[in-house]
């Protein structure tokens, strides 16, 4: 698949993708109380306070980031006894992640896909365990700034949004997909392609640009199977080695029928990594997956 041009709208290079989401009823809009600490998150002159009223406006969100920054993988331990000591804790990008993880969870993962073959709930595993491997990866390879570091969790637990969308929006769509990827011989990217027109990463990329997600973000997501090659190439590689290190560490039954992705050679290259290196940062992967099982239980 080549890399998607963000400089045109998906919908208009794409009149099958724009027709999929113009029949979407019930597509959620992007929650206001997540717009509003995007801005505060990238205001330098917002405080730890401001962002403390805005979370506590959404009670539910309030209480699930207490118990997330309570939760092993981020030390807390029991300490953390309120919303402004949580976003003093986290810091504000981290906090962006909660907002987007959690938004993202119950505005899509939570809703069922009548007549679907995809597991969402196993989905949602999937996204956390490659956001969690992203981030371990950048900085046990120290390749990228602390931002990019921060941006890769977000950018792995939305690198897979579009299949969430497609089970939303089309239920029936993924039996096809896996039968005609099986008669074919096709990997699911291809399939997706043969039968809806596009794939799960430009469906992906249309709900960032809907939710006014970052542009570099939107990149991420529509590039995430491609090979990473221009702008920003060392960031799209740790990602597209992050999904396929998660699908190892963590096998998940997404689409039982299609084999899981596989670590490319591409990757491991542009990062000076082989093989062997990368069977030894595995245990400490899977520690750090271990963690993060509060975010699994989010939906």
């Amino acid at each position: 698949m080549s890399e998607v041009d963000l400089h045109d709208s998906p919908s208009v290079a794409n009149p099958e993708l724009d027709a999929l989401l113009a029949s979407f009823q019930d597509l959620p809009t992007i929650p206001e109380v997540l717009a509003r600490i995007w801005q505060l998150v990238d205001d330098p002159r917002s405080s730890a306070r401001d962002l403390e009223q805005v979370v506590s406006l959404e009670p539910p969100l309030a209480a699930k980031v207490l118990r997330l920054a309570n939760s092993p993988y981020y030390g807390g331990r029991g300490r953390v006894k309120d919303v402004q000591m949580a976003i003093t804790a986290l810091g504000f990008d981290t906090l962006r992640n909660l907002a987007v993880c959690l938004s993202v969870a119950s505005g899509l993962v939570q809703r069922e896909a009548r007549q679907n073959v995809m597991d969402q709930r196993e989905l949602w595993r999937h996204s956390v365990s490659c956001a969690v491997v992203a981030r371990r990866l950048a900085r046990e390879l120290d390749v990228l700034d602390p931002d990019d570091v921060e941006e890769l969790f977000t950018s792995g637990l939305l690198h897979d949004i579009g299949m969430f969308v497609i089970a939303l929006g089309r239920p029936r769509a993924y039996a096809e997909v896996v039968r005609v990827g099986l008669e074919q011989g096709y990997e699911q990217v291809r399939a997706e392609r043969e039968v809806l027109g596009f794939d799960h990463a430009e469906v992906g990329c249309a709900f960032a640009q809907r939710w006014h997600f970052p542009y570099r973000l939107q990149d991420l997501i529509a590039n995430h199977h491609s090979p990473a090659v221009g702008d920003r190439a060392t960031t799209k590689h740790v990602l597209s080695l992050a999904d396929a290190v998660a699908h190892r560490v963590v096998p998940t039954a997404i689409l039982p029928d299609f084999e899981v992705r596989e670590v490319d050679a591409r990757d491991l290259a542009a990062l000076h990594l082989d093989e062997e290196s990368l069977e030894q940062l595995l245990p400490e992967l899977q520690r750090d997956i271990e963690r993060a099982q509060e975010f699994m239980n989010l939906v």
